[in-house]
């Protein structure tokens, strides 16, 4: 099933020079993550003086939410079409496959995502992806407890971002992603 959201081009906001920014970026953190990428990489990844960068964003923080807020752009829409379906297991059968079509096809991405702390630090104070989160973990939880949700929403996070690890990079997409989704599925007690 095929997620909607904006492509780079399309960026609310930004602007081309910023986007540029953007996708020097997402291709660096996803091989060197966060820590390991160095702003002058993004200039030099451009083709670009570092005060180029500088220009466009003051700090490397502000590049981390930009790249994050491209990708909630699609992480929202998946949302939105769950929460417009009626009934709970529907919908989170709806986000469920959502997410698993994101995470396969942006498989780099969602390594970087999951896999660096420096990249979950800064995206843990970013309001607008804390509410996203709380608002997929309350569609894919049966009720809105933490106690009850947290550690099926870990697993399940857990599960579908596997799908970035070095030992799956070969397998073929589509099989990659019946396989996530069926495990993923278990782990919420649906039938896939």
């Amino acid at each position: 099933m095929p997620v909607r959201g904006a492509g780079l081009d399309d960026l609310l906001g930004a602007s081309p020079a910023q986007v540029r920014v953007i996708t020097a970026a997402l291709g660096l953190f996803g091989e060197y993550g966060v820590a390991g990428t160095s702003l002058q990489m993004i200039a030099d990844a451009m083709g670009v003086t570092k005060a180029a960068v500088y220009h466009q964003f003051k700090t490397k923080d502000e590049i981390v939410i930009a790249t994050a807020d491209h990708e909630l752009v699609t992480l929202e829409a998946a949302v939105e079409d769950a929460e417009a379906v009626p009934g709970s297991v529907e919908a989170r059968r709806v986000l469920l496959r959502q997410l698993v079509d994101f995470s396969v096809r942006n498989r780099a991405q969602v390594r970087a995502w999951q896999g660096d702390p420096a990249m979950m630090r800064v995206l843990a104070k970013h309001e607008p992806f804390s509410r996203l989160t709380r608002r997929m973990f309350a569609l894919l939880a049966d009720d809105d407890s933490e106690t009850d949700w947290s550690i099926p929403a870990a697993m399940l996070a857990a599960a579908i971002t596997a799908v970035g690890q070095p030992a799956l990079a070969a397998l073929d997409p589509t099989l990659l992603w019946e396989r996530v989704f069926h495990y993923a599925c278990r782990l919420l007690d649906l039938h896939d």
